[in-house]
């Protein structure tokens, strides 16, 4: 399949069709292992077409970009709707359909990324018009980031460029797919690789070696142990499915023959960690554990041992569903209830660097990374209704008092 398409033909300055729309962005591939620039600079170009300002931020070898919109008062503060423009990859996936031109089948809009999340992005770019027409007395920042499905640096980045250029919103809105339901907490993620060295020999003398995967197996029992502890002994919050934090080992390899003793093994480990549980506490915990398996090692030769490397990690996200933007969220969406969900967003980061936030969007996360994703037609409309309602309540030049704090 080729990396690099023609685009479905654009839909024209001052159209609020969000199917067209989205069938325009989903023909750009771009898939996390790829550039998103040609999608990001069209996103200008559609918001030079509406007169809104934005800026750029890339990563550092400037093969991709953030895209920070400003549609009312350049300023800080107002309110933020953020969506990721990358997507996961489609190899050895089967579709019906070419994944990356949208098909309609019935009220189904099928295409890699239309739940995850393209659908939302696609609303937010047919709003434009729609709030570039509106009186603003805040702002409305409209988020666009790269790499949320390998790293989230995308949002790391985008932060930064907000905080240094003092356009930090106040309010955010992920739109990752909820079906419109507003979340309120999710989970954080820290990923780690662990590493051990030892030391080759023949397996008939094992003295004069040391046995990386022994050392491996340590931790791995070591894990397994610590799984069934947060099961039966750690936090339990409510709403989370399962309601305490989680640990795992996804891939692990040693070894080149059996009757080699084996000098490398690794093993990459998941924390996945309920609001109140910190990561990196874990991480101390579990080293403090093998402590004494990387004394064993290095008694035997001193380059021997293990070794922690962090690959990746995500901030859990915690609202108070009393909060003011989960009360506006509810009120627009028209739901008394709010959720929770394990898996990890970028709103944990936007939530660190200082914007309070809350994750509500359209589509299905089972429908995401599956062949012949989709997203109902009826979910996009909704979201349609919510990105206007939400601006009104929250930054048009009516916004009752109780906003004002905030924003």
């Amino acid at each position: 399949m080729d990396d690099v398409r023609a685009p479905s033909p654009a839909p024209h300055p001052g159209s609020t069709d969000s199917v067209a729309m989205l069938a325009h962005i989903i023909a750009f591939n771009t898939t996390s292992n790829l550039t998103d620039l040609p999608l990001i600079r069209w996103i200008g170009e559609w918001m030079d077409a509406h007169d809104v300002s934005w800026s750029l931020s890339y990563n550092p070898e400037e093969t991709k970009a953030n895209l920070h919109a400003i549609i009312g008062p350049h300023r800080t503060g107002g309110l933020a709707f953020a969506g990721h423009v990358d997507t996961v990859p489609v190899d050895g996936q089967t579709w019906s359909s070419d994944p990356f031109q949208l098909h309609e089948n019935g009220s189904r809009l099928t295409a890699r990324g239309t739940a995850d999340m393209k659908g939302f992005v696609a609303c937010m770019l047919a709003a434009v018009p729609d709030l570039a027409a509106m009186d603003l007395k805040r702002p409305v920042h409209m988020l666009f980031t790269h790499d949320e499905e390998v790293t989230c640096n995308g949002a790391r980045i985008a932060m930064q460029h907000a905080q240094a250029n003092n356009i930090l919103p106040s309010w955010c809105v992920v739109g990752e797919p909820t079906l419109m339901l507003p979340v309120i907490g999710h989970k954080g993620r820290l990923s780690v690789r662990l590493t051990a060295r030892g030391k080759a020999g023949h397996s008939a003398y094992p003295a004069d070696g040391v046995n990386a995967l022994h050392a491996l197996g340590e931790a791995m029992a070591w894990v397994a142990g610590e799984a069934r502890r947060f099961a039966f002994e750690g936090r339990q919050v409510e709403g989370f499915h399962p309601p305490h934090s989680t640990i795992q080992i996804g891939l692990a390899s040693g070894g080149v023959a059996l009757n080699i003793i084996p000098e490398h093994a690794e093993a990459e480990i998941e924390w996945r960690t309920v609001p109140g549980d910190d990561a990196h506490e874990l991480l101390d915990r579990m080293k403090q554990a093998l402590a004494g398996t990387d004394r064993w090692m290095k008694d035997t030769s001193p380059d021997c041992g293990l070794t922690f490397e962090v690959i990746n990690e995500l901030p859990p996200l915690a609202l108070p569903n009393n909060d003011p933007l989960a009360t506006v969220v509810r009120q627009s969406v028209g739901t008394n209830a709010e959720g929770f969900i394990s898996y990890g967003t970028e709103a944990g980061i936007y939530q660190q660097a200082g914007m309070t936030s809350i994750v509500c969007g359209p589509g299905s996360i089972e429908q995401a990374h599956r062949p012949d994703e989709w997203i109902e037609r009826s979910q996009l409309t909704a979201c349609d209704h919510f990105l206007r309602d939400m601006t009104r309540r929250v930054c048009g030049a009516d916004t009752p008092p109780l906003l004002t704090h905030k924003t």
